[in-house]
């Protein structure tokens, strides 16, 4: 793989062109310098900022706009308009319904109920919360009861069992309060996002003003932070359909997106500088578990559900960050450059509508501040990057930009393309455990040949041993025989003495005995 990167001076060029995405942490704060996290979709301002300057411009677009009717250059026109609004004015009067006995008898008793308890308070003031869309913005039309699907059973079976903890005076109040809300949303289900992300987050910020005011919470096991994130995964699970990539435009910018990612597929082979070092086998299925969590982000429904997949993928790769540095731990801008990487190798589907979702609906806190806010805003910045992607921002000429773009030019091998092809990954893989294989069947032999040599010292010293006892037992046998033998010989001769003796004495020849006496004087003779 060395040799490769360094076969020509192109290859070995294209290092210096890789690009090096940096962003520090006070880049990512609210330009408005409020402390909190920033967001380029809202041109680097905070939810919080962001919605008070969209209030600011409507509120000069209004001003433009009565200016521009209020002056007109013909009194004429003006007196007409003028007559024509008295006009509608009393119309609307004559078609107003008749009040009801029953409202009059209501409207002389205002001083009734004065004392009232903790449920009574909640449910008079949650009453003047704003409804997630206004009637008299747009008429609401009928919508056919359905089945639920089984997100929204679950969300729906888990927000009720919650409600057995909130404190009794407001349980009743809340559940109709937030089961109100979703009903409005399924409603008015063609009112625009913004608005509708708008009427969501005053909800939000209306219930929980009059829930940190109540006295029952004070006491109470659960938080009223716990109650908002019930009311946020209610809502967002329950309105999916309505609030979650309901326009056209908003899935042709994601498919489009997806589409841009294909074509700069070449830019994980080396382009894009990061730490991570693929030859690690440990790395690469961190990175791989990285790139799942991402994808599974469009799986899920709530906010909440979706933003710990993004903060499970960021732990993800500050884990490979940390694998590639031999343990030492990654900095903050490692992890852009490793998060950019991730969207490119796995292109999530719809990630831009699941920003947006998350932008529109999560409650303030989980994107302006804390673990889920920075990974958020990482996000965003890293989806903002890819987009405006080009020759510029990769430092390279603009032909050779294009033409890795549409195919017409390959990109020159390198050491980390290499390591990034799934296909020459698989082979080194593939090598090394052969490599593996090898190395053992060497030990395997040598242990083999090892084991036959004491098998065959054993054998030997087992054959020695049987061989001396063999021989023992033989001698010890053929003693025991040559005993019997030597006994019963002398068995034998003392017999045969016994006959001898036994037996009569003859008288010896005369020539006998001179014989004897000759034998007997020569043998003296000699001894002399």
């Amino acid at each position: 793989m060395d040799d490769l990167s360094n076969e020509s001076g192109s290859r070995g060029g294209m290092d210096d062109k890789r690009l090096r995405v940096q962003i520090t942490e006070k880049e990512l704060l609210c330009v408005n310098g409020c402390g909190f996290y920033g967001n380029p979709q809202w041109k680097g301002l905070c939810s919080k900022c962001w919605r008070a300057h969209q209030v600011f411009q409507k509120r000069n677009e209004d001003y433009a706009r009565n200016k521009s009717l209020l002056n007109f250059e013909k009194f004429e026109e003006r007196r007409k308009l003028s007559t024509d609004s008295r006009s509608l004015t009393l119309k609307s009067i004559l078609r107003k319904p008749p009040t009801s006995s029953s409202q009059l008898k209501g409207s002389k008793r205002p001083n009734e109920g004065v004392r009232r308890s903790a449920s009574s308070d909640f449910a008079s003031s949650s009453a003047t919360l704003p409804s997630p869309v206004s009637a008299n913005q747009m008429a609401p039309t009928n919508v056919k009861s359905r089945p639920l699907s089984p997100d929204s059973y679950q969300a729906h079976s888990s927000f009720k069992e919650f409600l057995k903890d909130v404190p009794g005076p407001i349980r009743k109040d809340l559940d109709r309060l937030v089961t109100h809300a979703v009903e409005r949303i399924l409603e008015n289900e063609q009112m625009p996002m913004d608005e509708m992300s708008d009427h969501v987050q005053q909800f939000y910020q209306s219930v929980n003003d009059k829930l940190s005011r109540l006295p029952a919470f004070e006491h109470s096991k659960i938080s009223v932070e716990q109650v908002m994130e019930k009311i946020e995964t209610f809502i967002c699970t329950r309105a999916y359909e309505v609030l979650f990539c309901a326009r056209s435009d908003e899935e042709v910018a994601d498919l489009s997106l997806q589409d841009r990612i294909r074509t700069l597929h070449w830019v994980t082979g080396g382009f894009l500088e990061t730490t991570l070092d693929f030859s690690q086998s440990q790395v690469n299925d961190k990175v791989d578990e990285a790139v799942n969590e991402m994808i599974v982000i469009n799986s899920h429904r709530s906010a909440r559900q979706k933003l710990d997949c993004l903060i499970r993928c960021s732990r993800l790769i500050f884990e490979a960050l940390k694998e590639s540095r031999s343990g030492a731990p990654a900095s903050a801008d490692e992890y852009l450059p490793g998060l950019i990487y991730v969207i490119l190798k796995g292109n999530p589907p719809l990630i831009q509508s699941n920003v947006k979702f998350i932008s529109r609906f999560a409650l303030p806190f989980r994107v302006m501040r804390g673990e889920s806010g920075y990974y958020f805003t990482n996000l965003s910045c890293a989806l903002q990057f890819v987009q405006n992607m080009n020759a510029e921002s990769l430092n390279m000429p603009k032909d050779e930009f294009e033409g890795y773009t549409s195919g017409r030019q390959v990109v020159p091998l390198n050491k980390m393309s290499c390591g990034c092809n799934q296909a020459l990954k698989s082979m080194e893989n593939s090598t090394v455990l052969v490599n593996q294989l090898l190395d053992r069947q060497k030990e395997l032999m040598a242990q083999m040949k090892e084991f036959e040599d004491v098998i065959e010292k054993d054998r030997n010293d087992i054959s020695e041993h049987a061989l001396a006892a063999e021989d023992e037992a033989i001698t010890e046998e053929l003693r025991k025989i040559l005993e019997e033998i030597q006994a019963s010989e002398m068995e034998l001769f003392k017999k045969s003495d016994l006959k001898l003796s036994s037996l009569p004495q003859k008288e010896v020849p005369k020539e006998v005995k001179e014989v004897e006496a000759g034998i007997s004087g020569l043998t003296m003779e000699d001894s002399n």
